[in-house]
């Protein structure tokens, strides 16, 4: 599939998650960014073609590519990695651009590993990557299966599960212990957390509103809340 914009091409090839076909740049284009490229790809063995603009715009499917894309393959499955300290659970998110947002906050926040729930996301690989200004790339994710097996094993490594709920058993944020290795569990705003994810919920925590405004925070506002909640903390210690 063709990736665009030299944010995304950089990342592919910085991050060696995808099998990479070529690199098309623009023939009359010159800049800092193409020559990194151009250097990553000859550290790389990557084919690079350098085309006409006509060329360019036929391969591409926005105008915001900037005379360059990439040719590349799916991402490659990742198994999780038990050894992290900060995670991220998603689920029922199904805009890629929210999705891409939030992984974007979560890996500048320190996460190091995106859960996403069970879906086919081959379709939305190209936005998310957009959208995530390349840190999808940078970050590992995993897709769980339908009976979140992913989370029973962060729980069965130590790891706690904190989900965002509002709730009679929540506590505000600021009184939850985010210094310890957990997993932020995040619902979308439709349907919120499933139940089979609430049980396996260590603990309920909720971000407080100073108004009444009876309406809530997106679950990309409540993300990076949350995420840089995670962070205020871990810098206090």
């Amino acid at each position: 599939m063709i990736f665009e914009g030299a944010l995304s091409v950089k990342a592919i090839l910085e991050s060696q998650k995808r099998d990479i076909n070529c690199v098309y740049i623009n023939e009359k284009k010159q800049s800092k960014d193409i020559n990194y490229i151009l250097h990553l790809c000859h550290k790389n063995n990557v084919k690079v073609k350098r085309v006409s603009v006509e060329i360019i715009d036929e391969l591409a499917t926005g105008h915001t590519h900037g005379g360059i894309l990439i040719d590349a393959g799916h991402r490659k499955v990742e198994p999780l990695d038990l050894s992290h300290d900060f995670y991220l659970y998603l689920e029922g998110i199904e805009d890629p651009y929210n999705i891409g947002g939030i992984i974007r906050t979560a890996a500048i926040a320190g996460c190091q590993t995106v859960l996403l729930s069970h879906r086919d996301y081959s379709s939305m690989e190209n936005t998310i990557l957009k959208s995530s200004a390349g840190t999808s790339e940078r970050i590992n994710w995993v897709v769980c299966d339908e009976e979140v097996k992913n989370l029973v094993q962060l729980k069965q490594a130590k790891i706690k599960l904190i989900a965002a709920k509002r709730d009679k058993k929540s506590i505000p944020m600021t009184q939850a212990n985010f210094k310890q290795p957990l997993c932020l569990l995040i619902g979308g705003e439709k349907r919120g957390l499933s139940r089979t994810v609430v049980e396996l919920s260590d603990h309920f925590v909720q971000i407080f509103y100073p108004t009444q405004i009876k309406a809530a925070l997106s679950a990309a506002a409540s993300a990076a809340v949350l995420c840089f909640e995670v962070v205020k903390q871990r810098m206090e210690q």
